[in-house]
């Protein structure tokens, strides 16, 4: 009898489900670990073989022994790590079990933002001058020679939580002293006022086989701090900025050492000198309903793509043919409305429209970039005052 091949998938949320239904299609055994407390969550259990669930997926030793114990009768032919936390824990597996994949050091710099930016300067990448939260030295020279305003902001965090914008040096020495040993765990970065881009790439043999190259309507900084619309757009393929993150993208793919799988990386142009920073990369599909935007606008699910890239036999991969030629764009916000109506959005460029409480959302898609961008700005300003709310983050 032929025993199928085992991925082992390592979620700590609701995410990434359509991952699932392709590595099932492709005829591989699905178990998927993540928390206790998911466990009552809308999984698509026809897809999934197996559930299992621990405490804390963070815990190291206990997620350790229950995957040892369960590699104990399956071999697990691939471990995945779906979300931003859970790239460490899947790396941390990897090396243990000595599974193929990303290993812990090249999964550092897909997590850690200070190891993202001393790899990026090493390869000669642009990046905000920075430092470590670590000598006191260093931190004061940092804060003689480098101009505010400066970002305080967790190694290990996702997208802007807890990041804050200091100007003057007695705020940060509060803020250190108010950390105590947790300083550490965090960095600061010339704060660069300017545009955020981001790219969403599928990976093979180091480089991007497909990227999305997409600007956003505000930053998430912004809007977790001031609250507002949340908008993303295609830009013009033939735009100098294109060409300049395409190339930029590809050349930050091959120097963190990431043979195949996705990413999700973030760039900001400085409104002072048009130059492009990197900013953060991640081992993932992004979040935001990005995926969708995608999924819309050229027919290519990235979740998918995903599940051939990591499961298909090596060197077999090809993406497929999608559409190449329109330009898509998402805008979306939390609503004070239980269940907003949406019907008085009619325009024919509307490929796909939120159903969610308390939230509204379209995802469009347009012959060109100018298009997607003259419906954002419409909509930006209705979803403004039909449904906006804000509920800002915590310090």
């Amino acid at each position: 009898m032929e025993t199928k091949p085992a991925v082992l998938c390592i979620v700590g949320a609701l995410f990434g489900r359509p991952f699932f239904v392709e590595a099932k299609r492709l005829g591989w055994r699905v178990d998927l670990l993540t928390e206790e407390r998911y466990l009552k969550e809308e999984w698509n259990r026809d897809y999934i073989d197996n559930v299992y669930a621990v405490p804390d997926l963070y815990d190291e030793k206990v997620v350790r022994n229950v995957v040892c114990f369960l590699s104990r009768e399956t071999k697990y032919d691939k471990i995945v790590g779906l979300g931003e936390f859970d790239i460490e824990v899947a790396a941390d597996l990897r090396e243990h079990t000595r599974t193929a994949g990303m290993g812990d050091t090249t999964a550092r710099y897909f997590r850690d933002k200070l190891a993202m930016r001393e790899k990026a300067l090493q390869e000669g990448l642009p990046v905000p001058e920075f430092t470590r939260i670590i000598n006191n030295a260093e931190i004061k020279n940092y804060m003689d020679t480098v101009e505010p305003t400066w970002i305080f902001k967790p190694r290990m965090g996702a997208s802007s939580a807890k990041i804050q914008k200091f100007n003057y040096q007695e705020e940060v020495w509060s803020k250190i002293e108010e950390l105590g040993d947790k300083r550490t765990a965090y960095l600061m970065e010339k704060y660069i006022p300017g545009d955020v881009y981001h790219v969403d790439s599928l990976v093979y043999d180091y480089k991007p086989v497909f990227d999305s190259v997409s600007k956003y309507g505000a930053t998430m900084l912004d809007i977790n701090t001031n609250g507002g619309v949340f908008t993303t757009f295609n830009i013009d393929k033939k735009s100098d900025d294109y060409k300049k993150l395409s190339k930029l993208n590809a050349k930050l793919t091959k120097a963190f050492g990431l043979k195949a799988g996705t990413m999700h990386n973030e760039y900001i142009k400085s409104h002072a000198t048009g130059e492009f920073y990197f900013l953060e990369c991640s081992a993932r599909i992004g979040g935001a309903r990005i995926p969708d935007i995608v999924w819309h606008n050229t027919g290519l699910c990235l979740w998918h793509e995903w599940a051939k890239i990591e499961l298909l036999p090596a060197g077999t991969y090809k993406v497929p043919e999608h559409n190449n030629f329109s330009y898509g764009g998402g805008i979306f916000t939390m609503s004070n409305i239980d269940f907003p109506d949406m019907s008085s959005y009619t325009d024919p460029e509307i490929k796909w429209v939120q159903k969610k409480k308390n939230f509204a959302g379209l995802i469009i898609s347009a012959e060109s970039s100018q298009r997607v961008q003259e419906l954002l700005q419409t909509y930006h300003h209705r979803f403004a005052n039909d449904f906006m709310t804000h509920i800002p983050q915590k310090p």
